[in-house]
């Protein structure tokens, strides 16, 4: 079955790899698979650029000229943006939570700048004062300058952005079916919603209650992302027209592995990207990946994840994040 969908333009190289982490499966005892949407592109790596396949064909259908997203100063959703923005030849003005930086800039910020992105550098309080007015400073500057600006909200998680991973969910199956396997549990980051949300969209849309989908928050609270994604969903299902039940899907989160906060690494996060990278060449970020998949194989060792089904740890990219933060490795 071909999920019916809102407009989309090609922008990743799918379907991306489903790899098998042999070393992990002897050690857990348990069918561990990578979904590797890190290797979309190396530009355009990463979830985002599912999401931006559909969000930056309505950007073109109302005219805009530029498009405007947010993030923190190493968003992979905000270099990702830039980079689709050179594709289809849209400019793109870059929100981001921080003090204006000075150079040598490193990471996804370096890159922004290749792109050609141009910036807003906001201080913490400030840029969230501003969220909850969907940076309408920025935008009225740029319509004061003669551009027609498009607003994309933090990491593209809104209902139109959810169709890239409800595909997304569609391509897992296929792949899944190919190698004779009926169900999985599905493993994601959360760091703004949308991955999660799509996941679940294309769940219920292709009706395959047998495939459990659990994510890791990154920064908020299991009860946030809960009812973030539960309004997100009842959202999209109202403006596409969609003949789902939201209070038949469920969302499953485990928190736990925050840490000191957003962005913030620690000990036993570095030591499982360290171990990710030595027993399988996976690169895990400090930020999404690496502690979503610290919460995994924890969960593991400890005997409280269920073991009864393949697992599919979705790899949404963030490998340009290591090197900002190559200080807190200890090799």
């Amino acid at each position: 079955m071909t999920l019916s969908h809102p407009e989309r333009i090609l922008l990743a190289n799918l379907p991306t790899p489903m790899q098998k982490l042999e070393n992990y499966s002897r050690e857990l005892g348990v069918d561990l698979y990578a979904k590797r949407d890190d290797m979309s592109s190396m530009e355009l790596s990463g979830n985002k650029v599912r999401k931006l396949e559909f969000l930056l064909p309505e950007a073109k259908k109302k005219g805009a000229d530029t498009v405007v997203t947010c993030g923190g100063i190493q968003s992979n959703h905000c270099r990702a943006t830039a980079a689709a923005c050179v594709r289809v030849g849209l400019k793109c003005h870059l929100i981001l939570r921080a003090e204006s930086p000075s150079a040598p800039f490193d990471g996804n910020l370096l890159l922004d700048y290749l792109f050609g992105a141009e910036f807003t550098f906001m201080p913490q309080p400030e840029y969230r004062k501003n969220e909850q007015l969907d940076f309408s400073c920025v935008l009225d500057k740029i319509r004061e300058n003669g551009g027609k600006p498009y607003y994309i909200p933090v990491g593209g998680s809104v209902p139109m952005g959810s169709w890239g991973y409800a595909l997304a969910f569609e391509e897992i199956v296929d792949q899944l079916r190919e190698k004779g396997l009926k169900r999985a549990h599905l493993i994601v980051a959360s760091g703004s919603g949308g991955t999660h949300n799509g996941l679940v969209l294309g769940r219920a849309l292709l009706n395959k209650p047998e495939f459990k989908i659990t994510s890791f928050n990154v920064c908020d609270t299991p009860e946030y992302f809960v009812e973030k994604n539960r309004q997100m969903l009842k959202d999209t299902i109202r403006i596409f027209d969609l003949s789902i039940d939201p209070e038949r899907e469920s969302f499953d989160l485990i928190g736990g592995y925050v840490g000191p906060g957003y962005a913030m690494p620690y000990p036993e996060l570095m030591q499982t990207i360290c171990e990710a990278a030595k027993k399988e060449a996976l690169l895990l970020d400090p930020v999404y990946t690496g502690k979503a998949f610290h919460g995994l194989v924890s969960e593991i060792r400890e005997n409280r994840f269920p073991k009864e089904d393949p697992i599919v740890f979705i790899h949404t990219g963030g490998a340009f994040g290591l090197f900002p933060q190559k200080g807190e490795f200890q090799f």
